[in-house]
């Protein structure tokens, strides 16, 4: 009975502080809420519209006939879209942020064989697509690619570094990269041109091919 009236009269203390502690929501781990992440996000402005970074890794696969297979890799970061976890997951297919407008300037037959979107707990999102380009040789035999912003959409200008490039082919031999500035109108671009250089063995034997083809004709 002592116990029943003890009880009593610590029920009212025992409520009062139940309902001033903090609310807390377990969530799944690594679940994100999509809906709510987005919720005000403006997917038609760049995370900094005076300049945005973009990092750039690409891994040539194959080449045939001045056309190339080939895997790059966009990362940038959306602080608006942070969220508690330690993973990184896909983004579903109905979900729009704002993304880097990235082209082929200089390819034709440009074909997109694979595309993923994934975002990072820190808003870093790593944009990984397939295509298949062809491009016109240049001196050497080389090819160029010219990676672009098509109209530094949502931003004034959209900034490519190049932090990595892969080739394992045994007709080329490396790829070089150089930064190229280009303006039209009254839009500034930050291009990235990344040359694949062929073996030099296989350049003294094309040029030993042409000028024998050259010789014949001449004959």
């Amino acid at each position: 009975m002592l116990f029943f009236q003890l009880f009593l009269t610590l029920l009212p203390l025992l409520v009062t502080s139940s309902f001033d502690e903090d609310l807390i929501i377990e969530r799944r781990p690594h679940h994100v809420d999509w809906e709510d992440l987005f919720m005000e996000y403006n997917r038609y402005s760049a995370p900094n519209r005076a300049k945005q970074q973009v990092n750039v890794s690409i891994e040539i696969i194959g080449i045939r006939n001045d056309k190339i297979l080939f895997e790059i890799n966009q990362d940038w970061r959306d602080e608006r879209l942070r969220f508690v976890g330690v993973a990184r997951v896909p983004v579903p297919s109905h979900i729009q942020p704002w993304y880097p407008d990235t082209y082929i300037r200089n390819g034709w037959d440009v074909v997109m064989e694979q595309k993923s979107l994934e975002l990072n707990y820190d808003g870093t999102f790593q944009l990984k697509q397939k295509y298949q380009v062809g491009l016109d040789s240049g001196d050497n035999n080389e090819l160029t690619l010219v990676i672009s912003s098509f109209n530094n959409y949502g931003t004034e200008r959209i900034h490519y570094n190049l932090v990595g490039s892969k080739i394992d082919l045994p007709s080329f031999s490396h790829i070089s990269s150089k930064q190229v500035l280009r303006k039209s109108d009254t839009i500034h671009f930050d291009d990235i041109h990344i040359t694949i250089h062929p073996n030099s063995i296989n350049t003294t034997i094309m040029a030993s091919a042409e000028t024998t083809s050259i010789n014949n004709s001449t004959i």
